[in-house]
């Protein structure tokens, strides 16, 4: 007699944790000996690339104030990257990641802040709520969610009082500030699935938890980073606007990578500019670039047309959605990463892919419900990606 674990492996029974694993363990196997790089891409941008050992060229070793908070959406990272939800290939060359903005900040949220070593009365310390939901070891299925609020973040509140307070005094956390009062806030979720090594799927959710319809502005955000800026020898890359027969996309070009496309599900304006520092505003001297990597903030916050490139091309790219979501409610946004101009491909439809997502998250794994981890939905991420081919979007079943 056959035992439990044998039994469970036999042939169409895909839904149990035995055969989940099973296929999560093919994928690393092909990662491993067969050349499938299924961990080319994945989770590998900082939480904070600014204030690090990394960033620092200061001749007194004063991390914090070498590379702050204030100049990292102006100034270019030369040993990586950061973002929200951010994701990349494995040597940070073309990077992805979502910026944010609610009408009401000073700035794009695009990366974490968080209080230096001599602003927090207990160090240095993060001032974000944000959760990694779930994530498959070959990076093919990923799960993130921000909370983002609909006032004007709070960030000299945070630090002004942080640091009045005494190390005998509890910590003045972002939740103290009152900015989540009435649950005004988004739960923005990021979900990265992959058809293949070379195919990404992102679906983008945004829930408004608050009493009453809110503004937000969702901007998936693509760029390489800067390493020709350092170097004779490495040629510059580029992104430029094209369109793949059903919407925007953005191709990008690169040396090492090849050519990519990113695909916007809606026809959304494009904003280009370069991911170049800022030279005027952060040292106050003349720019060597006509468009920096601070162009997409200030055209959308303080609407400078002349801070993007109206040609279409640069380093550093991002798709415009602008959103009012009502009370309760929930904006859904669907991207694909891939290798290929033309959104459909030979082997997988992209709708059908995208459509089997959305049927997931509406009947089993809805982000804007609270789902308790051990009920099956553990396995859904793998069953996703099993066999996208036989998949029946509306079922739901594989």
């Amino acid at each position: 007699m056959a035992s439990p674990a044998r039994s469970r492996r036999a042939p169409g029974r895909h839904g149990c944790e035995v055969c989940v694993a099973t296929r999560e363990s093919l994928r690393l196997r092909e990662d491993r000996d067969q050349g499938k790089h299924w961990k080319r891409w994945g989770p590998y941008l900082s939480e904070r690339q600014w204030g690090t050992v990394r960033e620092d060229y200061s001749t007194t070793g004063d991390v914090w104030n070498y590379f702050t908070h204030d100049q990292a959406r102006s100034r270019t990272y030369r040993w990586g990257e950061d973002g929200l939800a951010g994701f990349s290939d494995d040597r940070q060359q073309l990077c992805f990641a979502l910026a944010l903005w609610n009408e009401a900040d000073p700035i794009l949220k695009e990366r974490m802040f968080g209080l230096t070593n001599s602003e927090g009365n207990h160090g240095e310390d993060v001032k974000e709520y944000y959760f990694y939901l779930d994530a498959t070891p070959s990076h093919s299925y990923l799960k993130y969610l921000y909370k983002y609020p609909q006032a004007a973040f709070p960030y000299d509140d945070l630090v002004r009082e942080n640091r009045r307070r005494s190390r005998h005094e509890l910590e003045y956390e972002l939740l103290d500030t009152g900015i989540f009062d009435r649950h005004r806030y988004f739960d923005v979720f990021v979900e990265y699935a992959k058809a293949s090594p070379d195919d990404i799927a992102i679906v983008i959710t945004a829930c408004n938890r608050g009493p009453e319809a809110a503004p937000l502005h969702l901007l998936p955000t693509i760029w390489f980073r800067n390493t020709w800026r350092n170097r004779t020898d490495v040629a510059r890359p580029m992104l430029r606007a094209r369109d793949d027969g059903d919407g925007p996309a953005v191709e990008a070009s690169h040396d090492g990578l090849g050519v990519w496309y990113l695909h916007f599900d809606h026809a959304v304006p494009l904003l280009f500019t370069d991911n170049e520092t800022n030279l005027a505003r952060v040292f106050g001297v003349p720019n060597v670039s006509p468009f920096q990597k601070d162009g997409i903030n200030d055209f959308v916050v303080h609407g400078r047309t002349d801070a993007v490139n109206p040609a279409g091309h640069g380093t550093k790219a991002a798709g415009h959605y602008r959103l009012t979501i009502d009370a309760g409610a929930t904006a859904t946004i669907r991207l694909r990463l891939n290798l290929r101009l033309r959104r459909a491909v030979d082997t997988l439809d992209v709708g059908q892919l995208l459509e089997f997502l959305a049927t997931l998250v509406r009947n089993k794994i809805s982000p804007c419900r609270s789902t308790p981890r051990r009920n099956g939905t553990e396995a859904v991420p793998y069953r996703l990606l099993r066999s996208p081919l036989n998949v029946n979007p509306a079922t739901g079943s594989v």
